[in-house]
Order: structure tokens, then sequence, then C-alpha cells
């Protein structure tokens, strides 16, 4: 399935805690390999972000889906 990854055609967040050391080489080739992925380091977070660190991932997600919300209404005023 890795080998599938360039073909992900949708706007994707890659979200990894800076102390998920089985996982950060494994974050970096999916940026890497995702057409306009965008990856966030979340400090002091291990393998459970969303819950080492609750607030900076929801942080992260609003500012990834602001960005969406931007590109979308960029494209509607073109």
């Amino acid at each position: 399935m890795i080998e599938l990854l360039p073909d992900i055609k949708v706007p994707s967040l890659i979200v990894v805690g800076a102390d998920d050391t089985p996982f950060l080489a494994a974050s970096d080739y999916m940026a890497a390999k995702i057409p306009a992925a965008q990856k966030v380091v979340i400090p002091a977070a291990g393998h459970a972000v969303n819950i080492d660190q609750p607030q900076a991932f929801i942080d992260a997600v609003l500012r990834f889906l602001d960005g969406l919300d931007a590109r979308t209404a960029q494209k509607a005023a073109s």
C-alpha cells in the first residue's frame, strides 16, 4: 500500500509527535511521497499526539483546515 502514497489526490496532513521516535522517519517518508502533503511535528508528544498535546493537535488541524478554506476561496474568486 505504501507505493500508492503518490496517488493520493486530496489535501493531506501528517501529524507526528516529536517523541514518537519509531514513526518520525515514516512521517518524513509519507510527507515526501504524498503530493503537497503538510507535516506537523508536535513537541512533547508521543504516538498519541491528540492525547499528549490535545490543544497543539487541535491547533495544527485547524490551521490545516483554514488553509483549505483559503485555497477554496481563492479558486472561487478566480
